[in-house]
C-alpha cells in the first residue's frame, strides 16, 4: 500500500549536501487525527476531554523538522529530496514529502511516541522517536563547557528543577537513513 501511493508517482532528487541543509519550501504539513469526532483543530483529544475524560492536556502545537538521508552514486550520502514519508502516533498521522515540516499537537511530556517510515528509489527507513523534554536539554547544554565537575553539579541542579508540568516538550529534527 505504502509502495502504491508513492513509488510510480514519486520524483526523487538527490543533492550533495555537505555543510547545509535542503531548503523546505513547503508549508507545514499538519497531521490527521486518527478520530476525527474526538479532535478539534490538532486536538486529537478535544472531545475526551469535553466528555470529563482523563486525557493529555492540550499545550498548543509544535513543527517536526523531518529529513531523509541516502547513498547517492554508489559512495557519497546525500539529502534525498522528495521522499515519501508516513508519520503515525497512533493518534494521528500524515503523509509527505520530506524535507518537510510538520505540525504536531503538544501534549507535553504526555506526547505520543511518533513513528516515521520513508520509502523511494534509494532505499526505505524508518524511526521511532520520543518527544524530549527540551528546557532539560537547554539546561544542560549550558552545563556542557563547564568540566566532568561542573557538568555533574549543574547535572544535579537541573535535574532537582525538572517540572513536567511546565517544562517545554517537543521533538528534535528526524533524520531517516535511507538503506
Amino acid at each position: 500500500m505504502f509502495v502504491k501511493k508513492f513509488g510510480a508517482a514519486m520524483f526523487i532528487a538527490v543533492t550533495t549536501i555537505a555543510c547545509s541543509q535542503a531548503e523546505i519550501t513547503q508549508p507545514p504539513i499538519p497531521v490527521t487525527p486518527k478520530i476525527a469526532a474526538n479532535a478539534s483543530g490538532l486536538d486529537v483529544y478535544a472531545g475526551q476531554r469535553r466528555r470529563g475524560a482523563q486525557v493529555p492536556q492540550f499545550r498548543g502545537q509544535e513543527i517536526v523538522q523531518i529529513r531523509t538521508w541516502g547513498t547517492a552514486n554508489g559512495s557519497s550520502r546525500a539529502e534525498a529530496i522528495g521522499v515519501g514519508c508516513l508519520l503515525d502516533s497512533g493518534i494521528y498521522s500524515a503523509s509527505f514529502k520530506t524535507p518537510a515540516n510538520v505540525l504536531v499537537p503538544d501534549y507535553g511530556p504526555n506526547s505520543p511516541a511518533i513513528f516515521v517510515r520513508c520509502e523511494s528509489a534509494i532505499g526505505s527507513g524508518s524511526i521511532t522517536v520520543n518527544a524530549t523534554n527540551k528546557t532539560a536539554q537547554e539546561r544542560n547544554a549550558s552545563a556542557a563547557g563547564t568540566g566532568l565537575l561542573g557538568a555533574i553539579v549543574i547535572g544535579a541542579v537541573n535535574e532537582s528543577r525538572r517540572n513536567n508540568e511546565t517544562d517545554d516538550f517537543g521533538y528534535n529534527p528526524i533524520v531517516i537513513q535511507l538503506r
